[in-house]
């Protein structure tokens, strides 16, 4: 079922999208859940509750692409949980792929007072699609699946230090971008 009945049945209250979802969906959501959280149990617990807040926020939402809306909710919901699990620990593959970002990507605080999440999303995008085909792959692989080094090496047959001098590369490109924009200081 494509994504627009899936809203339809959500619009019309239709259990039967949830349903839907879980077909069209749950490896993708499963994928970027056991990226960030090792516990099976957990993953579960996330995929699960981004599936209620599809339910419960569709509608009055109306998201343009219904993918990209679950995988964001799933993603949110195993970052929580990964802080919750991780209050001490900071050693896994997940937060060095938080760190790299964060030498980017303005803090939460500034960010508040200059402009909202969905604005940076699309400099971001925007950013993006400036960039060559596969260091925008490559970005995207680490910063939104988050998936590890080795991991992207493997499926673009490269170089892991390849991997990683891109990524670099990418993440200096956009800190320049948002500098230029304004969204960080310099």
């Amino acid at each position: 079922m494509d994504d627009a009945s899936i809203i339809r049945l959500l619009f019309e209250r239709n259990e039967q999208a949830v349903e839907e979802l879980k077909i069209s969906y749950e490896n993708l959501c499963f994928y970027i859940a056991g990226n960030i959280l090792p516990q099976k149990e957990d993953q579960e617990e996330c995929v699960n509750s981004a599936y209620m807040d599809v339910w419960r926020s569709i509608p009055p939402n109306r998201p343009d692409n219904l993918k990209t809306y679950l995988c964001r909710l799933v993603k949110n919901c195993a970052i929580n949980r990964y802080k919750y699990n991780n209050r001490t620990k900071r050693n896994s593959e997940f937060s060095v792929s938080l760190d790299e970002l964060a030498e980017c990507i303005p803090d939460g605080k500034c960010l508040e007072e200059r402009i909202n999440d969905e604005q940076l999303g699309k400099a971001i995008s925007a950013f993006l699609r400036t960039q060559p085909d596969k260091y925008r792959k490559v970005f995207v692989r680490r910063y939104w699946y988050s998936d590890t080094v080795e991991k992207i090496a493997e499926l673009y047959e490269m170089n892991a230090r390849t991997v990683a001098t891109y990524l670099f590369r990418v993440r200096k490109k956009l800190k320049a971008y948002l500098q230029k924009e304004g969204y960080i200081d310099g």
